[in-house]
């Protein structure tokens, strides 16, 4: 009698397991070897199989199931910094330094003040974007506003306070920074004088969080638009003519406020790192209106910009507007360095440009209009009527 078990003919079984694998239907059947164990003749599963193939060590560290996590090789350098992280500090010490500071000042209180200022400020910068917000609601936030009421952003700075000050000013206005913006805001604030630091627009470009604390510190003068009715703000006045003695100035008669014109002028403009260092020291002005240096920057950019203002057709104004000259232009006016005269240039301008645009109504007059507001504090400058301007530097001037 023949038994049939998984296809192998177990009366007519020749040869090892081996061959009963690989050869199930043997065509020479052998005689039974009665002698062979029982579960050596019984045909083996794919485990077996691969043990004896394999080898038992490698079989076994195979892993038919869990999750094969790949290796790759490590770079030869990952470019991470290797210097130790700061000594510990706690939310609690930086309130006993700050309170410290405010009620018994001295160099010893105000110099560990100022430490736990630039400690607070790297953990701004390292903040996580999205958890800002969660983190300003919390201790950190308390310890933010009690430093900016501790009257120690009164106090001069250092020279390296004052190095950190202009890195994160000029870090600001960089477009890859967009990202952090409010990383670097938080940081910076500290380091401004009460009033100082100003930003585009903040009413609508900083999160109503941060805002209350912005406005109080840096921007008391917007807080009737914070508070009031939405919809009920007043606008801004228009623009009237200073009160100059007037007298016919024509624009070839005018000697030139700066060598650097036309296309040469134009090529900063095109600049991303001029642009950059043109915002920086704006910024720079808003926090400290009393550096020398920023001031004759500031002089002879403002010189450059009245001078383009000077030459463009009336036809290309508003384009030349467009461009980064226009936001360049609104910044400086913007900024109050209008009422800064640092040369004789500067008080030449603002005595005889008023004339250049006292007729409105003529397009030729626009141009050396936007030159004349560089040389005037914000809202100096009126006009009884603004019949003639176009739409576009009516909404500018009126915003302005």
């Amino acid at each position: 009698m023949q038994e049939q078990g998984h296809g192998i003919d177990l009366e007519n079984f020749g040869g090892s397991t081996k061959d009963a694998w690989t050869k199930p239907y043997a065509g020479d059947p052998s005689p039974l070897n009665l002698g062979l164990k029982f579960e050596e003749v019984i045909p083996m599963g794919l485990r077996t199989w691969l043990k004896q193939r394999l080898g038992r060590n490698a079989i076994e560290s195979i892993d038919l199931v869990g999750q094969v996590v790949a290796q790759v090789p490590a770079p030869e350098r990952l470019g991470i910094s290797l210097a130790l992280p700061a000594q510990p500090w706690s939310v609690s010490r930086l309130e006993g330094l700050f309170r410290e500071a405010q009620h018994q000042p001295s160099a010893l209180s105000l110099k560990a003040a100022r430490l736990a200022r630039h400690r607070l400020a790297v953990f701004w910068l390292s903040a996580p974007v999205d958890q800002l917000e969660e983190l300003y609601a919390g201790g950190i936030g308390d310890l933010q506003r009690q430093q900016l009421n501790s009257g120690l952003g009164q106090q001069m700075l250092a020279s390296d306070e004052k190095i950190w000050r202009d890195q994160l000013s000029a870090e600001m206005v960089k477009p890859e920074s967009i990202s952090r913006q409010l990383n670097l805001i938080l940081a910076l604030m500290p380091y401004t004088k009460p009033g100082k630091l100003k930003l585009a627009d903040p009413i609508h470009s900083l999160p109503n969080w941060l805002l209350t604390d912005y406005i109080a510190y840096c921007a008391p003068e917007l807080k009737h638009e914070l508070e009031g009715p939405a919809g009920l703000l007043e606008p801004a006045p228009q623009i009237a003519q200073p009160a100059v003695e007037q007298a016919t100035v024509d624009t070839q008669d005018f000697l030139p406020l700066t060598d650097r014109r036309g296309e040469e002028a134009l090529d900063w403009f095109r600049d991303e790192n001029v642009l950059t260092r043109m915002k920086s020291l704006v910024n720079l002005y808003g926090m400290a209106p009393e550096d020398e240096e920023t001031l004759a920057e500031l002089s002879g950019l403002r010189k450059v910009l009245a001078q383009l203002w000077l030459d463009v057709d009336s036809s290309q104004l508003e384009s030349l507007y467009q461009l980064p000259v226009g936001l360049i232009t609104r910044s400086l006016i913007t900024s109050g360095f209008g009422k800064e005269l640092v040369d004789d240039d500067d008080a030449r301008a603002r005595q005889d440009l008023p004339a250049l645009s006292a007729d409105i109504q003529n397009p030729e007059c626009h141009g050396p209009l936007l030159a004349t507001l560089l040389y005037y504090a914000p809202n100096a400058i009126t006009f009884e009527s603004t019949s003639g301007l176009p739409e576009w530097l009516l909404q500018e001037l009126q915003s302005l």
